[in-house]
Order: structure tokens, then sequence, then C-alpha cells
């Protein structure tokens, strides 16, 4: 059951990441901490489900979300008033990075847990 709640997770962030992306410039609302910190955080929380929702594809998610991450800023070229950057990208393929790491230090705390 948790792990179909966290894969639905998965899927529902990487929705959002799209549309997020997408959203033409002034419809655009940014907190305080900044667009890279928003970036590492979004991809980050996204790394984490897909590492705990498929643990047998970490590497391929990392590999994956990365990828979206670099699709989704070229294609910010045909968003109103957006602009694709190198370093948005970096700063979420960091995330995805710190995510996955995230992912697997909490399946090793459940593995010890449950010995």
């Amino acid at each position: 059951m948790i792990q179909r709640t966290l894969r639905a997770g998965t899927w529902g962030c990487s929705i959002s990441l799209a549309l997020l992306s997408l959203l033409p410039a002034d419809e655009m609302q940014r907190t305080n901490l900044g667009g890279h910190a928003e970036h590492a955080l979004a991809y980050a929380g996204t790394s984490l489900l897909a590492g705990l929702g498929y643990p047998a594809r970490l590497y391929w998610s990392v590999l994956l979300l990365v990828l979206y991450a670099g699709l989704l800023e070229w294609l910010q070229r045909f968003s109103p008033g957006r602009h694709p950057a190198v370093e948005d990208w970096l700063a979420g393929s960091t995330g995805v990075v710190a995510g996955a790491w995230a992912a697997l230090i909490v399946a090793k705390v459940r593995t010890r847990r449950t010995r």
C-alpha cells in the first residue's frame, strides 16, 4: 500500500514539475528561497519519492529525472517570458542526487529496523 502511494506521489510530483516549469512568467509565484533552491527542493522531493517507490530502479530514476530537468528547462523557451538556464538545470540535478541519496539512507534505516 505504501509503495503504491509513493509511486503515485512520484508521478504527481513529475506532473507538477512540468506544469510549474512551463508556466508563463507572469503567472509564477516565487518563494523567498530563490529559484535555484526551489529547483533543488522540488527535484529532491521527487527523487526521494521515486527512490522509495521504485527502489530497484533508483539509478534509472536519477538518470531520467536529470534528463527530465534538462528537457523541461529546454521547453521553457516556448513559454512566454521564460528562458532555459543551465544553472537551473544544475540546481534541479543536484536536488535529484540529494533526493536519491536520502532515499538510500531511508532504505538503509528501514533495513536495520526490520532486523
